[in-house]
């Protein structure tokens, strides 16, 4: 049986914080075993989960040429398509009243 080894070794491997190393056990996004209190890790099995997330990510990246979060949503569209009661120059006047008094106590 192969020795499993706490967050801090995985930690020190990876570059990765062993706080983060427990937040990711703690949600199963890493292959870990909590025994009595402690995470423990199968280094052959971080080893191979960590090739497995750079397949994965070599290939969305490839798919997707577009970031994942980027947002699209207009104003309009988060308000339920009601526009802005406001004209555009109204919106103008107010920005260039607002940058005025910036200056003044500039």
């Amino acid at each position: 049986m192969e020795k499993r080894v706490d967050a801090h070794i995985i930690a020190e491997r990876t570059g990765v914080p062993h706080r983060t190393i427990l937040a990711l056990a703690q949600r199963g996004e890493i292959p870990a075993a909590k025994i009595g209190r402690r995470w423990t890790f199968s280094p052959a099995r971080i080893e191979a989960w960590i090739i497995e997330q750079e397949t994965l990510n070599c290939q969305s990246r490839r798919v997707d040429s577009q970031p994942k979060n980027r947002r699209t949503a207009s104003f309009a569209a988060i308000r339920g398509g009601h526009r802005s009661s406001l004209a555009e120059s109204d919106i103008d006047k107010a920005y260039a009243q607002m940058m005025r008094g910036k200056r003044k106590g500039a």
